[in-house]
């Protein structure tokens, strides 16, 4: 009888030690490192969304789980403990390739065509892509397009302007053929199998007219490696239908597997 008392005592003292911790020791500090699409409030309001997520025993054996609440355009959130009372997120954001507009809403995917969450304004550095026609779609489900070819455009093409992180604003379909908008310059690239050499020469032009402002039309559906990129401005269409210089800027552009800074001699819009 008296070993049974100890250890009831003993199983007490434990229970009264664990609900002390969970109520009296908690979260007082939440830092967030790396992710570049949500405020760090906003991952934090995320993260800590649950009733008990500023108790550290609950959300240590949460992290532990897997089971950190993410938002939509977030991959994973790793949870690093500084101290009992302290943590750090680190946060991996999805890739977001594209987003279409449907019904005044703008439906955003992922490199994989998977629909990740509908907004009602276009968020700043996303391509819209227009032109296509799928059929039906659900949140954290592929795109049903009905020419798949065409979605596999889309995702070499968005590779390609996440590569050689240039700003185009809209990636249009007539047809197969294709069209960029980026900034007041349209670039018409035409139907390919590939545009990685059109990207490669493409890319830093686009950035230095966006730089300074400057409007007109690029046309490479005849573009091969090594030729020259010409924006051609507003009146720059002679009767013949050749391209006058004195209205016309030579990007002399040659392809660059440099995309950081877009600085490749020779690519300069004069």
């Amino acid at each position: 009888m008296k070993h049974i008392k100890i250890i009831i005592g003993v199983i007490l003292g434990i229970l009264l030690i664990v609900s002390g911790t969970f109520f009296f020791l908690k979260i007082t500090q939440v830092k967030v490192e790396g992710g570049d699409i949500y405020s760090d409030q906003q991952i934090i309001a995320s993260a800590m969304s649950d009733k008990y997520a500023y108790h550290t025993l609950y959300f240590l054996a949460k992290s532990k789980l897997g089971h950190v609440d993410c938002l939509p355009f977030v991959q994973e959130i790793d949870v690093e403990w500084d101290s009992p009372t302290g943590i750090v997120l680190h946060v991996y954001d999805k890739t977001i390739s594209g987003c279409v507009k449907y019904m005044g809403q703008y439906i955003y995917f992922d490199k994989d065509g998977v629909v990740l969450q509908s907004l009602t304004e276009p968020m700043d550095g996303v391509p819209v892509v227009t032109g296509i026609k799928f059929g039906k779609f659900t949140m954290n489900e592929a795109f049903e397009v009905k020419d798949d070819t065409l979605f596999e455009t889309i995702m070499n093409l968005s590779r390609l302007i996440r590569h050689y992180k240039v700003k185009v604003d809209q990636i249009k379909f007539d047809g197969r053929n294709v069209t960029l908008y980026s900034g007041k310059v349209e670039a018409y690239l035409g139907q390919k199998d590939f545009y990685d050499d059109d990207m490669a020469a493409l890319a830093s032009v686009l950035k230095k007219t966006r730089k300074k402002d400057m409007a007109g039309t690029i046309n490479m559906e005849n573009f091969t490696s090594g030729d020259r990129i010409i924006l051609k401005t507003a009146g720059d269409t002679p009767a013949d239908g050749t391209s006058d210089a004195s209205d016309s800027q030579d990007a002399d552009a040659q392809p660059t597997d440099q995309p950081d800074d877009g600085q490749t001699e020779g690519d300069s819009v004069e």
